[in-house]
């Protein structure tokens, strides 16, 4: 009888040791974590503004910075005002002129640096309007990652006459009808504070 009952406590004992030791092992294991997330910091848009306008379309510019040691590349925007918002970028066309295109891939912001997002370069460009944009006001946006991280900023709303939109053949077709063109010059484009020097107009006519 004795010897069973020993051998009962050296059991007990056993499992004892062998479930702390599971525990123990379980609890080592570290969390499983994509090494492609970023934190909530590492994207940021510094200095944003937003053009004030009626209705229509409008456009944000600041300055994309990457505070991160990793590559980001920014695919999506989004505003909850308005019917579509994409990322555009602005290129020569076939005439000499400079013409405005939503920017295939979005844009990639290397590890440490920022992007520039300025009237008459990238920008990111907002259509069909809800609901006016008065100057002054701070809208609020989100900015979509390829890892589909979202990452908020806000924009001061300024008067500004330029940043008027001259796109490429086909691009305003995309806009659908909530986009309202009436206030938008689409024989030329201002280049904002871009001297003429700096651009080859070529024979696109008078702006």
């Amino acid at each position: 009888m004795r010897k069973n009952t020993t051998l009962m406590v050296t059991m007990s004992v056993a499992f004892m040791i062998g479930l702390s030791a599971c525990n123990q092992s379980q609890a080592s294991e570290p969390e499983d974590t994509s090494s492609s997330q970023v934190s909530v910091d590492s994207l940021s848009l510094d200095n944003a503004w937003v053009k004030a306008a009626d209705d229509g379309m409008t456009a944000v510019f600041g300055e994309l910075k990457n505070n991160s040691d990793k590559d980001i590349n920014l695919v999506a925007a989004k505003y909850d005002d308005a019917d579509q918002v994409q990322l555009h970028e602005t290129l020569e066309d076939n005439s000499g002129g400079m013409s405005m295109q939503e920017k295939k891939g979005g844009f990639t912001i290397p590890a440490g640096k920022s992007l520039s997002l300025k009237p008459g370069g990238d920008h990111i460009m907002v259509m069909g309007l809800a609901k006016p944009v008065k100057p002054g006001e701070e809208i609020s946006l989100e900015l979509v990652t390829a890892d589909q991280q979202s990452f908020p900023v806000t924009a001061i709303a300024k008067d500004y006459s330029g940043a008027q939109e001259n796109y490429a053949p086909g691009e305003a077709d995309d806009e659908g009808d909530g986009a309202d063109h009436k206030d938008m010059d689409h024989k030329g484009m201002d280049h904002g504070d871009m001297d003429d020097d700096e651009m080859d107009h070529g024979d696109s006519g008078d702006h």
